[in-house]
């Protein structure tokens, strides 16, 4: 069970400055924003094979955002970096080890990474580029789910939400699919990271899958989890009223 008062005592003793902050501010009493972890010169985030990843910068970016930190620096020029590097197809494109998940086809890095950076940039009030909405218009099988699995369809869903309105055809498919085809391997990260996206575009508290995740959230994560998570999973039951 999620406890907000466990994540700002831990978040408080962390060595991480990010952390302290994060678990400051939900203590009511941030400071001003330090340094981020993981963040270039140039405003890209590094994802897990050490280069920067439009995937993990948009993530980042929608995490600003539900932090309040939307037109803070470190959220301008990671907006600013993903429009730098969106192909000339107008898309974004990850490396396969840079794709969260399992994955199961070369396609993910492109699918990814082009849902996480629409719905970023969207989030930011920036605009993505009508290609990347409709590139991945043929990437959802019938069921909702994106190319990729998971965490483009988590991606993707936000994007659509923010493109085409709350509600809408393609943003409730893939909002279905996550709440009724949750896979056993999925933990507190997968929940965390659709959650993330989610409260960027803003998806209110009460769509079922919000629900669902924020309950599968709050079941998984308990004090003794890392400080990460633990402060990342009460920083959305907050978000979403739910702590």
């Amino acid at each position: 069970m999620i406890e907000v008062a466990s994540a700002v005592e831990r978040g408080a003793a962390s060595d991480d400055a990010w952390i302290r902050w994060r678990a400051a501010r939900l203590d009511g009493a941030a400071g001003e924003l330090p340094a981020i972890p993981g963040q270039d010169a140039e405003g890209g985030f590094f994802g897990p094979s050490g280069r920067t990843s439009p995937g993990a910068t948009a993530l980042e970016l929608c995490r600003l955002t539900v932090l309040g930190q939307d037109v803070s620096g470190p959220a301008v020029i990671a907006a600013d970096w993903l429009q730098e590097v969106r192909t000339p197809a107008e898309a974004w494109l990850d490396a396969p080890d840079d794709v969260p998940g399992e994955l199961d086809t070369p396609a993910a890095g492109r699918v990814w990474a082009t849902a996480a950076a629409a719905c970023a940039l969207l989030a930011v009030d920036r605009d993505p580029g009508p290609r990347a909405i409709v590139l991945l218009r043929g990437e959802a099988d019938m069921e909702g789910r994106f190319t990729g699995g998971a965490y483009p369809t988590f991606a993707a869903a936000g994007a659509y939400w923010l493109a085409e309105g709350p509600r809408t055809e393609m943003a409730e498919w893939a909002l279905r699919w996550t709440r009724e085809w949750d896979e056993e391997w999925w933990g507190p990260e997968e929940f965390a990271t659709a959650l993330t996206f989610w409260a960027a575009a803003r998806i209110p508290p009460d769509h079922p899958s919000v629900e669902a995740f924020i309950d599968r959230l709050q079941e998984q994560v308990t004090p003794d989890h890392d400080v990460s998570t633990l402060v990342a999973a009460a920083e959305l039951g907050v978000h979403f009223g739910a702590l």
